[in-house]
């Protein structure tokens, strides 16, 4: 017994010593790694020094020193992102180190503004960053897309000034990008950065520019305004990727910039990858900041459709404000756990802008009315869709978010991408596509919501929803017209939720009614492709229906070019 005892420690003595052995050799052999990278950066040989470090990582990967090779080599080496990155891990090892700290505040201050950046070094940098989470439902489901975002704060100078020089002057473009009307003087900056999809990394997305009290005509401090607008810019970047996959993806050093300009007509406009906010003195009504910078962003994400003669030649700014807004409006619903318009909600969306009421709601409600309300009335083959005023901008305006109300991001995003070109012919052209596509794939989902509120009749009025009106209610007597793209061949349409004491009656294009009860399909019979009607009545005597959906099937066929 006694020798167990005596054996035992004895054991762990030997271990020991031979784990400090080993740590000891392993120290001497980092040591001599680090010296023969230095050797051969003096001599040239980036490549050789580098593999030096990585061996000496993969010995010791918690030695500080080790990190701060890497850091000074990623320098040498034209990479910035992987040089704060070995900084960072530097400070975290070492949280006084003076020399990590100094080559960070280097890295931000002395050239261009890292254009990439992890979360976790935002600690250790010499900038103030605001960082919040963006979320976007995917689908109907409980599905969630979350970004982060995050924005400078605090005093910034342009990476375009350069130590002991000025601010710097922008060429304000005419109406139509055509000539130069005068310049204007910026000398602060507000970077904005957006999460990619997986990881930490955050991505340089946009650049709000402004002038300081000091630079400002009227001595005014732009800087609350520059943040917010930077922060609002992050989100509708982030609702146009996640929700519609536009911009297409593109080249790291792409940057939005945002010149915030004293002078010029109340207004913005946008010319490639700037946007140019006007007369930003005069203080806008907070719905309004938001509407512009949506609709500046539309033109910038969104595909070119057009071309119009009025109200403004292209309908991507419209659509894009009316897209985006409606996105905001759902997360705030998504934020507090209670769906748009709740006075949770609408108080979400007032903390966001901080600065008073935001009558959102209204703006959303107005938009709706004037397009896809328009659309509904005047019917899917209207002659407004071959003009070119105000009328058929509103027209097409109006389709397309009927697209996104009746079957959400997916269909609309397909509809976008599917058009052949910018008129809108096209998108028409584009939508019928997407329809084949999905038929092709199996049912094609239309939301209750996406009824025609003229052509219908509902004792309860449902609720004005962020993208569409919800919680349709089907009261006896009560009628919902639907307009729907069939297929050449046959068709079947069924409604959710799939409730079997559920009981409507159907009719298709007036021709009725064919009973309906909930879950089960009815067959619509052998339909020519091209646009008809269906329309769902609530019989007399009969409990108060909830609608969730109608679920189509349509058989395949041809769809002509535009035009044809």
């Amino acid at each position: 017994m006694s020798a167990w005892r005596l054996t035992v420690p004895l054991a762990a003595v030997l271990m020991v010593a031979l784990a400090f052995a080993d740590d000891a050799a392993d120290r001497a052999k980092v040591t001599e790694l680090i010296a023969q990278s230095q050797q051969l950066v003096d001599e040239g040989d980036r490549v050789g020094a580098m593999d030096r470090l990585l061996q000496a990582l993969q010995l010791a990967p918690d030695q500080p020193s080790v990190h701060s090779h890497m850091g000074y080599l990623y320098e040498l080496e034209g990479q910035p992102l992987k040089a704060l990155a070995s900084y960072g891990r530097l400070l975290e090892l070492r949280p006084d180190d003076e020399y990590g700290r100094a080559r960070i505040t280097h890295l931000f201050y002395g050239g261009e503004f890292p254009r990439r950046l992890r979360l976790s070094l935002l600690q250790y940098i010499p900038v103030s960053f605001v960082t919040d989470q963006c979320r976007l439902r995917v689908g109907d489901g409980m599905d969630e897309l979350e970004r982060r975002i995050a924005h400078t704060t605090g005093v910034i100078f342009p990476e375009a000034m350069e130590d002991g020089t000025g601010p710097i002057s922008v060429d304000i473009p005419s109406a139509g990008g055509q000539g130069v009307v005068g310049q204007a003087r910026f000398n602060r900056v507000c970077y904005g950065y957006v999460a990619v999809p997986a990881g930490e990394e955050l991505r340089m997305t946009a650049m709000v520019y402004y002038p300081s009290e000091l630079l400002s005509e009227s001595g005014t401090d732009y800087a609350g305004l520059a943040e917010r607008i930077a922060h609002i810019l992050l989100r509708v970047h982030c609702y146009s990727r996640g929700a519609y996959g536009l911009p297409p993806q593109v080249a790291d050093r792409q940057v939005v910039k945002v010149w915030l300009c004293e002078s010029g007509p109340t207004g913005a406009e946008q010319y490639g990858d700037s946007m140019f906010v006007y007369d930003i003195e005069r203080n806008r009504l907070p719905e309004e900041w938001l509407r512009e910078i949506a609709h500046e962003w539309g033109h910038y994400a969104l595909p070119r459709m057009g071309r119009f003669t009025e109200p403004e030649p292209y309908a991507s700014g419209v659509l894009g404000e009316a897209l985006f807004l409606q996105l905001l409006a759902d997360e705030a619903g998504l934020v507090v756990g209670d769906p748009w318009p709740s006075l949770g909600a609408r108080t979400a969306i007032e903390g966001l802008w901080g600065d008073g009421e935001v009558a959102l709601a209204g703006l959303l409600g107005d938009t709706r009315e004037r397009t896809m309300d328009l659309w509904l009335r005047e019917g899917p083959n209207s002659q407004l869709a071959a003009g070119l005023g105000s009328d058929a901008f509103d027209y097409l305006v109006g389709m397309l978010l009927w697209v996104e109300a009746a079957h959400g991001h997916d269909m609309l995003r397909s509809t976008l991408l599917k058009a052949p070109g910018e008129s809108p012919a096209d998108y028409y052209y584009g939508y019928r596509q997407a329809i084949k596509e999905a038929a092709a794939n199996g049912e094609i989902t239309i939301h209750a919501g996406a009824y025609d509120p003229d052509a219908s009749t509902l004792s309860t009025p449902p609720r004005e929803g962020a993208e569409r009106r919800e919680d349709v209610t089907l009261a006896a007597g009560d009628r919902a017209w639907y307009p729907v793209y069939l297929l050449e061949g046959p068709a079947s349409v069924r409604i959710t939720p799939g409730l079997r004491e559920t009981k409507l009656n159907l009719y298709v294009d007036e021709l009725g009614p064919l009973p309906l009860t909930g879950g089960e399909p009815v067959s619509l019979g052998r339909r020519e492709q091209g646009w008809h009607t269906l329309t769902l009545e609530a019989p007399a005597g009969g409990a108060p229906v909830s609608l969730g959906s109608l679920v189509l099937t349509t058989g395949e066929g041809d769809v002509p070019a535009p035009g044809l």
